[in-house]
């Protein structure tokens, strides 16, 4: 609860869960109860109360249904769900495929859908697919689900030889009892194989996307322009305000007082700025950078103390630079 303010949600799911699913009443809808609370606290109260302007600025990712300036309809709804289905659909079946889509036997997989709906519902496209890390807590239920799955399969198979009975029936093969039925057959197969499918698709992926990386040599290379970025970094005092892009956020934060400029509508005009004309954030990068960056943080004039590869150091231009 304490981690993301829309995990209560989930845990909401999985109270409703435990609640009509498995009978635990009590325990499941005061989960429910507890989780909203927690995100309700955490959405309206909390994180208002720390933004400079007091407001939650994600509700304008809700569009028409934003309980800010939206306008709630079932119709909105919809359209917003079935928008980018190109990218959704993609995502979906990528996060089935490697359980082999045994998850969706079990009702555990509903817990993924607060999350899902959460991200698909909103017109900020960069929720929708498995570019970034929004599947992080996705992933581990859709796992327990196919765990789950396979043991339901497993105490089917168990139940049908027991009412077989003791009368010589008991003694024909599981599978092919379950083989007077495709989806016998198939609950069979999965039983028997889905594990070692598991695995094979699991390592076939280990190949694909950001993770491939892991296996090139050139991720683990230091080049001209990592050595200009670590060069500038350390052109930033610690404990010094800084803003910076998403690429740099980290190794600064952990040393400095950093600010994203992705945020520069609501950021003070920090004491620094490191831009980095290849990051992510701005493609392609602003033809003069100085004036750019003075743009971002409301005409405070900056001025520039380094330059390499297209990683900049800006100062203010009221405090004196470095020697």
């Amino acid at each position: 609860m304490f981690v993301k303010e829309d995990q209560g949600f989930t845990l909401a799911a999985i109270g409703i869960l435990m609640a009509l699913v498995y009978k635990e009443q009590i325990a499941g809808l005061f989960l429910a109860a507890w989780g909203l609370a927690w995100s309700f606290l955490a959405i309206i109260v909390i994180i208002p109360h720390f933004n400079s302007s007091h407001r939650y600025l994600y509700w304008t990712d809700g569009g028409a249904i934003s309980p800010v300036g939206g306008h709630l309809s079932l119709a909105g709804l919809i359209s917003q769900l079935t928008a980018g289905s190109s990218t959704k659909l993609p995502t979906l079946a990528l996060i089935l495929l490697p359980t082999v889509f045994l998850a969706l036997r079990s009702p555990l997989v509903l817990a993924v859908l607060p999350s899902l709906a959460l991200r698909f519902v909103g017109t900020n496209s960069a929720y929708w697919s498995t570019e970034w890390h929004y599947n992080a807590t996705v992933m581990p239920i859709v796992f327990i689900a196919a765990i789950d799955s396979l043991a339901r399969i497993r105490a089917a198979r168990t139940a049908r030889e027991s009412r077989a009975g003791e009368n010589g029936a008991a003694a024909r093969s599981a599978w092919a009892d379950a083989a007077r039925g495709v989806t016998g057959r198939l609950a069979a197969a999965l039983e028997r194989h889905g594990p070692a499918m598991m695995l094979a698709i699991a390592a076939a992926l280990a190949f694909q996307f950001p993770l491939s990386d892991l296996w090139t040599p050139a991720t683990y290379t230091v080049d001209q322009h990592v050595a200009a970025a670590r060069a500038a970094m350390a052109r930033v005092p610690d404990g010094a305000q800084v803003a910076t892009d998403l690429d740099l956020l980290a190794p600064l934060a952990a040393r400095t007082d950093t600010y994203w400029l992705g945020n520069s509508g609501t950021n003070p005009a920090t004491k620094y700025v490191v831009f980095d004309t290849a990051s992510t954030d701005w493609q392609p990068p602003p033809t003069n950078v100085l004036a750019f960056v003075e743009s971002l943080n409301h005409g405070v004039r900056y001025r520039q103390i380094y330059v390499n590869d297209g990683v900049y150091v800006f100062i203010r231009a009221s405090v004196p630079g470095p020697g």
